[in-house]
């Protein structure tokens, strides 16, 4: 298990479950690249498909964007799974960094 600060200070908790779930379906996904995106993001949405999930964003490369979806939970916010991908989902924005 890992355990992730948030941009607000908040743990998020990576189960070995998920760990295993992103590194076989998004090897690209590393560790270092999920605490980036949640320390750090440029945009979080709330999901518009899913009410206790959020989206978390940072710019990967020039046309790619690394995503870390977090499930809000009673007991903990918990890593879902973590992605590249070449556009923000829908979704009510939540924060944006200011640049």
């Amino acid at each position: 298990m890992n355990i992730f600060k948030n941009y607000k200070n908040e743990d998020c908790i990576l189960t070995d479950e998920q760990e295993k779930h992103i590194s076989s379906r998004h090897p690209d996904a590393s560790l270092r690249l999920i605490s980036n995106c949640l320390k750090d993001p440029i945009e979080v949405r709330k999901s518009s498909s899913n009410n206790i999930s959020q989206l978390y964003y940072i710019t990967k490369t020039e046309t790619r964007l690394f995503c870390v979806v977090i499930k809000i939970c009673n007991d903990g916010n918990y890593v879902s799974t973590a992605y590249t991908t070449s556009r923000m989902k829908a979704g009510e924005t939540i924060y944006k960094k200011e640049v």
